[in-house]
């Protein structure tokens, strides 16, 4: 919550007043200095760089633009400036993206004019030739989801002897399928496209550099009848290099060896010539421009790093920490990749840094995925200009010689839409926002290509019924690209989670599911059965039994699990539920993607209902039903994994869930590990790449850094804090290692994690640890170097440190330049509001809250301050509705309320000015006196008081009906305020001279004078009031209307009454002045009472 800090605006006497001496006008607030209180020295030197999202007490400061500035908010609450915020409304449905609704949101990223001027028109002589159409055909056939995926006829049975100009084509199918992707990015194809550099290099990106080169291979090496073959070869390198990076990151097995005792020989590393291409050399060659022991020390060499044999630091054989891997002296290759200097892999991730949000730091050769969305992008997108994923904007043109050639050939490829869908959702899921706090908003660029690319995959095979001959393969294609839109939307966070792609999906397959339940048994010594959730699920068309051959690999498969016996000898829990039914214990086999189906309506429970007791047990369900078969190695692991998840929740199954997941983990590797214990489980029992990612794109399995997080926090919450923190440590989320070494009572081990992990690899992610460990400005500025200023994080941290010393003008560049990056921000918009206010830079403060008020609506602080600045630009018709919007949000404010009384009287809404005293003295009547709510000032009553009056003399003097019942209504309200000040609050004199001016002028005599006696009551007891000369003259033009009242009255009694008032004052009034000249009150008085006598 935010509380408002500044003083209620003052209300001026301005000589263009057409009121009277009644009514005031609204004079605009004059915003002066701030001040920053007894305790803003101390809260300067107590804060720390180590969250930059945490305000101190200089927020109020800051808030508080001037003392008298009305409604300037005061933030107290934490301000996440992590957080995963977005620009981007959520579309009406996520699920069936159309052209209309991707054209409209792609307009938020880019001109449509500037897209439009880089069109580029296909050549319309390109005719496929008959071994274009068998190219073509294979494709369709091998690179689009099919039921027989893994199990078709052999490439050189597919390719046949009749072209032998097709023969490298078909030398890279049989790479792709052996999953050999290295070899393909090492091809001769390969090595003609980025073998070399580009000239002047220096002024491209990455992105554009590899796009340049595709367009440069085409236009010099392709032909008309060879442009189908060239498309097709760049398309199967763009697959490759996706995949070879989802193995890395993803399923495994890793390129590191598993060395056995025998093997002590130095190996290349396995990703050396390709990570990077020749055509980056010179990048990855270069090194950080500072030396990197500028900031921190370096150290002795790491696990990663080649180990001379005469290196006495070596450890020894028997050495526990890994002593087989060092000892031969061979490389190990960690999660990161290690074969490129810190410098490239930063480059890299600054390319693929999205809104201003950054990928994971630890994924293994990220170059791979720049790779494969550069080329999969052009190729699926031949005619759209280049397009930088961190700035959102066309850079460049296809529009050279050969780029009708170039379109044409890619517009023949049925599967690059496809492909460039599954890496923009691959793009997606590296980068590292938050997960609790990803509201759906973040990455809106990407999410707009996403909706685009999906969108003609569904168009093309979804809607159109025909797009293969066999309407078996047909159904089988929509279906499984409608399941990966779901789970795109389901990674995208975005409103449904892909809940209506997935029943999409379902009904492509004709799948039939039926949830129900039954009576069952879950534990071994259970004698009375008791209810239990059961999925039926039975296929369109029967599953074919298995041969030995796919016996035997079900076999490795199904010993991915670890089962409650492996763990505990007394294990209480049967591996599957036993119903008393036989039949619910035999189920219908079900094809790899109707199991995938399940596991996606599992999700979707997931993501439906609260993570109860309920909502776990329904979802066993579905798991269970899942886990009964064992075909696929990815779909098992990801069955394994959910139910692992589950079990964690439940105290007999925790152990083994654990234990479950770590194994997961390590099957990544290639090393011995505790649940990878022998070389014949590492090399024999495991499947090998192609078999792992044949169907990785159907389902949600977590890149290694996930899971590893995932780990290490469930480690965390059963108090094995120490081999958390080393998870946490291994992908670099150092606020969590900070956090457990603290617990584990470590609390120096973290910045000695941070510096050793430096020395010997240099990240932004890292630099800004090292900063909000120390609070040391100099560390967010060298992790503002390594990413090439794109790291937002040190951009708020800077401007966070700056606040907090002091220096505002600095702080607001480093927020701005922030803002620049990542704008949906509104915690840092709102702090730059109120640093700019106190700068009293206007225009940026009113920029400032309106993105707030834009990004969160119901941020009623902010709405406040958009009013204080338009009441300060002596704007109150721009102010009216900003006051209203921020009290809806909190109608406790009562500055806010303050702001909207004075507003209203300047605009003459005096109805809305009475609500808004009557909430004020409700407010104070509530509060502690502590809490300084301000009572009601006497120009603000004067003024609702003498324009209320004055409208309605002006509705009489018009004869206007409607006019003179509308303001007699609110005379009514008047008077009930009035009664009300009088009853609530300590009165002054100056509230009965109103309440009298008020009766008076509506003829009501009786309640006049009983006004004024009561005011003369209150002022007569005020202790010396007679030597106060204001106060005299409020006496002597009090003592003038009581006469007045009386000599209309004319008795006797009554003017006796005002004799005797007036020689009372008289006497006080000359008692004041005994031994000087009489003052002209005093003569006055004295003229009053020789009237009063004559009348006598």
């Amino acid at each position: 919550m935010m509380t408002m800090s500044a003083a209620a605006p003052q209300l001026l006497d301005g000589n263009d007043s057409d009121s009277d001496d009644s009514d005031i006008a609204f004079a605009y607030m004059d915003f002066g200095g701030v001040d920053f209180g007894d305790d803003d020295e101390e809260a300067m030197g107590e804060s720390k760089c180590s969250n930059p999202d945490v305000p101190t007490k200089q927020d109020v400061a800051a808030a508080n633009a001037a003392a008298n500035a009305p409604a300037v908010v005061e933030r107290v609450a934490n301000l996440d400036v992590n957080a995963s915020e977005s620009d981007a409304t959520n579309n009406a449905s996520h699920d069936l993206p159309t052209a209309s609704s991707t054209q409209n949101n792609l307009g938020s990223q880019a001109d449509n004019s500037s897209l439009d001027s880089f069109t580029v028109v296909p050549d319309p002589n390109l005719v496929p030739c008959k071994s274009d159409e068998l190219l073509l055909e294979i494709e369709k056939e091998r690179l689009l989801p099919h039921p027989l995926s893994g199990k078709q006829k052999p490439v050189d049975v597919a390719f046949g002897d009749e072209y032998s100009e097709l023969s490298h084509v078909k030398s890279l199918y049989n790479l792709l399928e052996n999953g050999q992707y290295a070899d393909i990015l090492r091809s001769q194809t390969a090595l003609d496209l980025f073998g070399t550099e580009i000239d002047g290099s220096g002024e491209l990106s990455m992105v554009e550099q590899i796009k340049s080169k595709l367009l440069a291979y085409f236009t010099t090496m392709a032909s008309s009848e060879s442009a189908i073959v060239k498309c097709q070869e760049m398309e199967l390198i763009g697959i490759a290099s996706l995949n070879l990076f989802l193995q890395l990151n993803y399923c495994g097995p890793s390129m590191d060896r598993g060395i056995k005792p025998e093997e002590r020989e130095v190996i290349a590393h396995p990703l050396d010539g390709i990570n990077p291409h020749g055509m980056f050399e010179s990048l990855a060659k270069k090194e950080n421009e500072k030396p990197q022991n500028t900031l921190i020390p370096s150290l002795p060499l790491t696990a990663s790093t080649p180990i001379p044999e005469e290196d006495e630091s070596a450890p020894k054989e028997g050495d526990s920490s890994e002593p087989s891997n060092q000892a031969t002296g061979t490389v190990i290759v960690p999660l990161k990749e290690t074969n490129t200097t810190n410098f490239f892999h930063n480059a890299v991730l600054s390319e693929l840094a999205v809104d201003g949000e950054w990928p994971f730091q630890v994924c293994a050769a990220p170059y791979f995925l720049l790779l494969a969305r550069s080329i999969l992008s052009t190729l699926a997108e031949p005619t759209s200009p280049f397009r930088c994923w961190s700035s959102a904007k066309p850079t460049g043109t296809n529009g050279s010689s050969g780029a009708s050639m170039f379109a044409a050939g890619a517009s023949h490829l049925s599967s690059t839409s496809h492909w460039s869908a599954r890496a923009i959702v691959a793009h997606r899921r590296l980068i590292s926002t938050r997960r609790d706090d990803d509201d759906g908003e973040a990455c809106p660029t990407l999410w707009n290509e996403a909706e685009r690319t999906f969108s003609r995959c569904i168009n093309h095979f979804c809607e159109n019924v025909n797009a293969f001959n066999d309407s078996e393969r047909n159904a089988f294609v929509a279906s499984a690209i409608m399941l990966e839109w779901g789970l795109a939307q389901h990674h995208f966070r975005k409103s449904g989670r892909g809940k209506a792609s997935f029943n999409k999906a379902l009904e492509f397959s004709k799948l039939q599911v039926e949830v129900t339940g039954a009576e069952g048994v879950r534990t071994k010594y259970q004698t009375k059965m008791t209810a239990q959730y059961l999925v039926r699920a039975k296929p369109n068309v029967a599953v074919v039994d298995d041969n030995d051959a796919d016996a035997k690999n079900k076999a490795h498969i199904e010993k991915q699990m670890i089962k409650h016996d492996d763990v505990s000898d007394d294990a209480l829990l049967l591996e599957k539920i036993r119903f008393e039914n036989a039949d619910d214990n035999v189920h219908h086999n079900l094809s790899i993607h109707d199991q995938s189906i399940l596991l996606a309506l599992c999700l979707d429970v997931k993501n439906d209902n609260p993570m109860d007791g309920l909502t776990g047990t329904q979802m066993f369900a579905y798991l269970a039903r899942v886990l009964n078969q064992h075909d696929d190695w990815m779909v098992y692991a990801t069955g394994l994994l959910e139910r692992a998840w589950l079990e964690c929740e439940r105290t007999h199954g925790r152990e083994r869930a654990i234990l479950q997941i770590q194994a997961l983990a390590d099957q990544h590797s290639n090393r011995l590990t505790l649940t990878q214990s022998t070389f014949k489980s590492v090399e024999e029992d495991s499947a090998p790449a192609q078999d792992r990612l044949r169907h990785l794109h159907g389902i949600v399995y977590p890149p290694r850094w996930d899971m590893l997080r995932d780990l290490a926090e469930r480690y965390a919450k059963l108090g094995i804090v120490t081999s958390a923190a080393e998870l946490f440590e291994e992908i670099e989320l150092w606020d969590d290692v900070v956090e457990c070494y603290r617990i584990a009572g470590k609390s120096n081990k973290a910045e000695e994690v941070v510096r050793a992990r430096l020395a010997e690899n240099e990240t932004p992610r890292m630099y800004a640890a090292l900063g909000d460990i120390t609070g040391e400005p100099k560390y967010f500025e060298r992790s503002l170097e390594l990413s090439h200023g794109k790291y937002y994080d040190s951009h708020v941290a800077l401007g966070k440190y700056y606040f907090d010393k002091g220096d505002m003008k600095t702080a607001l560049k480093y927020f701005l330049d922030g803002l620049e990056i990542k704008p949906l921000l509104p915690a840092v918009w709102f702090r730059v509001g109120t640093i700019s206010m106190q700068l009293r830079e206007w225009d940026t403060a009113l920029k400032a809250f309106t993105e707030v008020v834009q990004q969160e609506p119901t941020e009623g602080d902010a709405w406040a301050n958009v009013a204080a600045i338009h009441i300060h630009r002596r704007n109150p018709a721009e102010a009216y509705p900003a006051l209203l919007e921020s009290l809806k949000q909190n109608r406790n404010n009562w500055r806010v309320w303050h702001s909207k009384l004075y507003t209203c009287i300047d605009l003459k809404k005096y109805d809305e000015a009475i609500q808004a005293c009557h909430e004020l003295i409700n407010l104070k009547a509530r509060r502690n006196e502590s809490e300084g709510v301000e009572p009601l000032e006497e120009k603000c009553v004067r003024a609702i008081v003498g324009g209320t009056v004055r409208k309605y003399q002006e509705a009489r003097k018009a004869k206007d009906a409607i006019g003179i019942d509308s303001m007699k209504r609110t005379l009514i309200r008047v008077r009930a305020l009035l009664d009300k000040i009088e009853s609530s609050t300590k009165i002054e004199p100056w509230f009965y001279e109103i309440s009298a001016h008020f009766n008076d002028e509506l003829g009501w005599e009786e309640e006049c004078y009983n006004d004024l006696m009561k005011e003369y009551r209150t002022l007569n007891s005020s202790s010396g009031w007679e030597e106060d000369s204001i106060k005299v003259g409020k006496m002597v033009n009090l003592m003038r209307d009581i006469s007045k009242h009386h000599k209309k009255t004319g008795t006797k009694e009554s003017l006796t009454k005002a004799k005797l008032l007036l020689n009372g004052v008289v006497k006080k009034v000359r008692s004041a002045y005994n031994y000087t000249e009489p003052s002209k009150e005093a003569e006055e008085l004295d003229t009053l009472l020789l009237e009063v006598n004559e009348l006598l």
